[in-house]
């Protein structure tokens, strides 16, 4: 029974992928994207540029893409998507699903390609999903899942707010992050999954439910997470958001959550502290993003908050 949920999830999220689309997302004043931020962010254009200003301010993926094909990064994808949404679901809004999709894909447009095992550039394939939780909380998984809760869509005010979080939950994927905590915590049950995988079979591994169950039960480094902060701001701003999406989140975590709040329990078990986070990008937005764009696009994102109530 429990691999037959397991494997109706991946159903499930394939099925979400089929929603999604591409677009240039922040419209507010009559203009978004890139051309936005041109001068800001020394010019160039898509996701791949970082010549001169703000796009080339942190440089550099994780070396823990050398140990993996792409191929194998999106098997442990699925895998781990097939974990989360075999605890929880995917929330049955197709508008809603669609949306974030929409959001997700152009800010995940952005973000710098890191190179595989074999010194090519990795192509993400992309999926974005909303769990159908109470809980504040966002996840990311090796080969590009994102996924968001209900509850903190919720919470959040602003499509600029949504991209700093799908930002954050993107740069954890392309910088590495889950990969390094991979080998770090069991190099060798990640690999079973993968070739579990690999040879047709659907089912995931008891060890890779464990794996994974254990991994986003402990979290991150924290230099992972203050990494992911960083960049997850810039991708947001290279889509043309207001960069202070996601530090407005992070003030809205630390006035009102808190470990005791069990719908904060999670996110508050396995990140810093928000004031910690904060502190670690006051100096990262004083010195880049003063001449950045101010998009937000409150009465589209209210339009969608709706639906969750």
């Amino acid at each position: 029974m429990k691999l037959q949920r397991l494997k109706a999830a991946a159903l499930a999220l394939a099925t979400v992928v089929l929603l999604t689309g591409c677009e240039t997302m922040p419209q507010a004043g009559g203009s978004g994207g890139l051309n936005v931020l041109s001068s800001a962010l020394g010019g160039g254009s898509g996701g791949g540029s970082r010549a001169g200003g703000v796009m080339d301010v942190i440089q550099g993926a994780s070396a823990a893409f050398k140990d993996y094909s792409a191929e194998e990064q999106r098997a442990m994808g699925n895998d781990f998507s097939s974990v989360l949404l075999g605890a929880r679901p995917l929330l049955r809004n197709e508008a809603v699903q669609r949306y974030v999709s929409q959001v997700g894909w152009w800010v995940a447009a952005q973000a710098e390609k890191p190179k595989d095992k074999d010194g090519k550039d990795i192509q993400f394939a992309w999926r974005f999903g909303v769990i159908d939780s109470d809980a504040v909380n966002a996840y990311a998984t090796p080969g590009g899942f994102v996924f968001v809760t209900v509850g903190l869509m919720r919470q959040l005010k602003s499509e600029a707010e949504l991209a700093g979080v799908l930002g954050h939950e993107i740069a954890h994927v392309t910088r590495g992050h889950y990969l390094a905590a991979i080998k770090k915590g069991g190099f060798a049950q990640a690999a079973g999954g993968v070739v579990q995988a690999r040879s047709g079979n659907a089912m995931v591994s008891s060890a890779m439910v464990g794996l994974v169950r254990n991994l986003y039960t402990k979290g991150l480094d924290q230099s992972d997470e203050f990494d992911a902060d960083r960049q997850g701001v810039l991708y947001a701003a290279r889509a043309g958001y207001a960069p202070i999406g996601l530090p407005t989140v992070l003030n809205m975590y630390a006035a009102t959550g808190s470990g005791s709040n069990q719908a904060y329990e999670v996110l508050f078990s396995t990140h810093p502290a928000p004031k910690d986070r904060l502190e670690k990008l006051q100096p990262f937005m004083a010195s880049k993003f003063s001449t950045a764009a101010n998009v937000s696009n409150e009465a589209r994102y209210e339009v969608i908050k709706r639906q969750l109530r």
